[in-house]
């Protein structure tokens, strides 16, 4: 499973998100075709994954590392962008379910050895205010290594 895969899988169970409830599309992924597609389908609360600032290689001889950063925003829409209380709520919202997320990693980390290279540590944050959109949430930029095996690599070389 795929970083994802599995942010997607969480964004489904989680019940502020609610995501796929009556067709509703709560969870938007750079690596999936309905990236662009954000004023027309998305419904609110939402988490969007996005590949961030790409890869890199790391580790020691014999224990080679793929690094990758992500970008993890979770967002919801306000009505109103001069409502302060309404805005507040949402942010307030949005860093409560962004903190779920990320306890539930930690938590899947430790129970199933699942994303063992995940750090809490490594995760920095931000508030989200797009007012063209009316979008107010949070960002998390997470930084992921993971044991670098050759599963892009095909027979290539005669």
């Amino acid at each position: 499973m795929t970083f994802s895969e599995y942010i997607e899988n969480l964004a489904e169970r989680h019940v502020d998100i609610r995501h796929k409830e009556n067709d509703e599309v709560h969870f938007l992924s750079s690596e999936r075709e309905k990236h662009t597609a954000l004023d027309s389908v998305l419904h609110y609360p939402a988490v969007i994954l996005d590949r961030g600032s790409g890869f890199g290689y790391g580790g020691a001889t014999g224990a080679y590392l793929k690094d990758r950063d992500y970008l993890l925003f979770v967002l919801e829409h306000v009505s109103d962008t001069s409502d302060y209380e309404q805005i507040e709520a949402a942010l307030d919202k949005c860093e409560r379910i962004l903190d779920e997320m990320l306890n539930q990693v930690l938590e899947d980390k430790r129970k199933n050895r699942q994303w063992i290279a995940f750090s809490l540590e490594e995760v920095e944050a931000d508030y989200v205010v797009n007012i063209d959109s009316q979008l107010y949430g949070v960002i998390a930029a997470i930084h992921l290594s993971q044991p670098y095996k050759a599963v892009n690599c095909r027979k290539a070389f005669n």
